[in-house]
C-alpha cells in the first residue's frame, strides 16, 4: 500500500495541513516548536502521524475523545483525505460524521461507516493492528507483539500473511459444514416421522390381522369369495320355488281329497229316496273310474312338479342378510394392501433418507477435517512453524545492532517467546525500559520484514515517534544502522528529543511543525 498524500483539516491542533509523500525520499527528521509553551514538546509532531492512523481505519493511536479530535477552535469540520496506490481516495470527517471512498472516480461507499471501512481493509489488505505493527514504532503505539495474547500474535501473523483468503475458505467451510448439518438433523427428524408411521401402520395391520382370522374361522375361503348378486338370485330363485311348492301341495291335497271321495261313491250301495221310497240311482261307474283316472294323473303331474321345484332349489351358504361380513372381510383385506403398500413405500422412504444422510455425515465429516486444517491449529499454525525461521532470523539481526549481540529472541509455534542475555534465559518482563524497546523495535522490524516478504500491500513509509527514549549509547549507533538501511527502500519520518541521535542524522531532511496560538502549522 503506498500512501501519496495527506490533507488535514482541524484535526487536534492542525487546521489545515497537506503532505505529498511522494515528494519525500529517505529519512526525514519530524522537528518541533511550540512557541505557546516553548520547546518542541506539544507541537503537533505526533498529531500528522495520528492523521494517517484515523484516516486509514478511524481510529486513533491514543485513546482520544471526539472533542479532543476537533481542533478545539473551529469545533467542528473536522476531516482527514488521504490518497493511496495512486487513485484511491478515503476521506474520513467529523461534525459532521462521514466517510468516503472514491477508487478512481467510482464511489465505493457503502450504506454504513462500517460496511465500508471493511472494504477499504479488504481491498487495501491491511487493518489498524497490522498497519500499527509494520509501520508505526514508537511512545504512542502501545501495540506490543510480545504483550499481547497468542490469540493476538495469531491474528497479526495471519494478516502479515496475508492469509485472508485461507480464513475465507475457512469460513466457507465452517457455512458448508452448517448446512450439513442442519440437513442431517432434517433427515433425522422425518427419518423418525417415517419410523413412526411406519409403527402405526404395522399395529394397523396387526389388527386387522386379528379381524381377518375372526372371519376365516368361520367361513370357508369359497363363500368369502361368492359375489352378493348371486346369492340375491339364488334366494329369490329358492322363494318362487317355495311359494310354487306350497301351491302344488294345496292342489295335491285337493285332488287327493277329490279321489278318496269318489272312490267312497264308488264303494257307496244305492239308496232310498226318504218321502217316496225308490232306489236314488248312483252315477255310472265307468264315469267314475275314469274320474279318478284323471284325478290321479293331475296329481302325479303337481307331485312331479314338487320333485322339480326341489331338484331346482339352491343351496344357499350365507344368507344374504349376513353378506355384510363378507363385505367386512373383503374391506379389511384391501384396507390390509393399501396399509402394506404405504408401509414399503414409507421403508423406502426411510431407506432413502439414511442414505442421503449417510453422504451428508461424510460431507459433514469432511468439512471438519478442512475446518481444523485451516484453523489457527491447522494450516496457520503449520505456516507459522515454517516462517518461525525467517522471523527469528530477522528479529535477532536488527536485535543485534541495537543491542550489539548481548541478547538473542526465539519465538516458538506458539509464538511463545524465550528472551536469552549473554546465553543466559531471562524474562521479558524483568528487563528494563531501555532493553525492553530495543527488543520490542526489534520485534516490530522483524514482523515488518516479514510483510515485505509475504505481502504486495505493504506501506511505503515508517513513523519512528520517541524510539530512542530509554536507549544506551549502543543502542542508538544500532539504531542509526537500522534506520540506515530502512531508509533505502521506505521513507522514514522521525520524531527524537533525543540529541545524540539527531547528530548521527545531521545531513537528514528536516520538516518543523510549529504550534502558535495553539495551532499546528508545517514550516522547513
Amino acid at each position: 500500500m503506498k500512501i501519496n498524500k495527506i490533507e488535514i483539516k482541524n484535526f487536534y491542533s492542525i487546521k489545515k495541513l497537506v503532505l505529498n509523500f511522494d515528494k519525500f525520499k529517505g529519512v526525514i527528521l519530524l522537528e518541533g516548536k511550540n512557541k505557546d509553551t516553548g520547546g518542541s514538546n506539544g507541537s503537533g509532531k505526533s498529531a500528522i502521524i495520528e492523521a494517517v492512523v484515523w484516516g486509514l481505519f478511524g481510529r486513533t493511536i491514543r485513546k482520544s475523545t471526539e472533542e479532543a479530535l476537533v481542533n478545539s477552535q473551529s469545533k467542528k469540520e473536522c476531516y482527514v483525505k488521504i490518497t493511496v496506490n495512486n487513485n484511491v481516495v478515503i476521506e474520513r470527517g467529523k461534525k459532521p460524521t462521514y466517510l468516503r471512498y472514491i477508487v478512481g472516480t467510482e464511489n465505493k461507499s457503502q450504506a454504513n461507516a462500517l460496511e465500508t471501512q471493511k472494504l477499504i481493509e479488504s481491498t487495501l489488505h491491511t487493518n489498524y493492528k497490522v498497519f500499527l505493527a509494520s509501520t508505526v514504532f514508537g511512545q504512542q503505539n502501545t501495540l506490543g507483539f510480545i504483550n499481547a495474547t497468542p490469540e493476538d500474535k495469531r491474528t497479526i501473523i495471519k494478516n502479515f500473511l496475508n492469509l485472508d483468503n485461507l480464513f475465507a475458505l475457512r469460513e466457507s467451510v465452517k457455512y458448508l459444514k452448517s448446512q450439513y448439518s442442519q440437513k442431517i438433523k432434517a433427515l433425522t427428524a422425518i427419518c423418525g416421522e417415517h419410523q413412526q408411521t411406519v409403527d402405526g401402520i404395522d399395529l394397523k395391520i396387526k389388527t386387522l390381522d386379528k379381524l381377518k382370522k375372526d372371519v376365516e374361522g368361520k367361513y370357508e375361503e369359497d363363500i368369502l369369495s361368492l359375489p352378493l348378486q348371486e346369492i340375491v338370485d339364488a334366494e329369490n330363485l329358492n322363494s318362487s320355488l317355495d311359494w310354487k311348492t306350497v301351491n302344488l301341495k294345496k292342489k295335491i291335497s285337493t285332488q287327493r281329497s277329490s279321489i278318496k271321495s269318489l272312490l267312497k261313491e264308488q264303494e257307496t250301495p244305492p239308496t232310498k229316496c226318504d218321502e217316496c221310497g225308490q232306489k236314488i240311482p248312483r252315477a255310472n261307474k265307468k264315469v267314475i273310474e275314469e274320474k279318478i283316472e284323471n284325478s290321479r294323473k293331475v296329481l302325479e303331474g303337481y307331485s312331479l312338479l314338487v320333485k322339480e321345484c326341489k331338484e331346482e332349489y339352491q343351496e344357499v351358504p350365507l344368507p344374504s342378510r349376513e353378506y355384510h361380513k363378507v363385505i367386512d372381510y373383503k374391506d379389511l383385506c384391501s384396507k390390509q394392501s393399501t396399509f402394506t403398500e404405504i408401509k414399503d413405500e414409507t421403508l423406502q422412504k426411510i431407506q432413502d433418507s439414511y442414505d442421503e444422510k449417510g453422504d451428508l455425515n461424510n460431507n459433514y465429516e469432511i468439512m471438519r477435517f478442512w475446518e481444523k486444517a485451516f484453523s489457527e491449529s491447522g494450516l496457520v499454525k503449520y505456516i507459522i512453524r515454517n516462517i518461525l525461521n525467517y522471523l527469528n532470523g530477522k528479529v535477532n539481526f536488527y536485535l543485534s545492532h541495537l543491542s550489539k549481540g548481548k541478547f538473542f529472541l526465539e519465538f516458538d509455534e506458539e509464538l511463545k517467546e524465550t528472551v536469552t542475555h549473554q546465553g543466559r534465559e531471562i524474562h521479558y518482563i524483568s528487563l528494563s525500559g531501555g532493553e525492553k524497546r530495543k527488543i520490542d523495535l526489534a520485534v516490530l522490524l522483524g514482523l515488518q520484514q516479514l510483510l515485505a516478504i509475504s505481502s504486495t500491500e505493504e506501506s511505503n513509509l515508517m513513523f519512528f515517534d520517541e524510539i530512542a527514549e530509554n536507549l544506551d549509547q549502543d543502542g542508538l549507533d544500532g539504531l542509526y544502522i537500522l534506520v540506515s538501511e530502512l531508509k533505502k527502500e521506505k521513507t522514514l519520518f522521525v520524531i527524537t528529543h533525543n540529541n545524540y541521535l539527531k547528530s548521527l542524522m545531521d545531513n537528514v531532511r528536516t520538516l518543523t511543525i510549529t504550534k502558535n496560538k495553539g495551532v499546528s502549522s508545517l514550516g522547513r
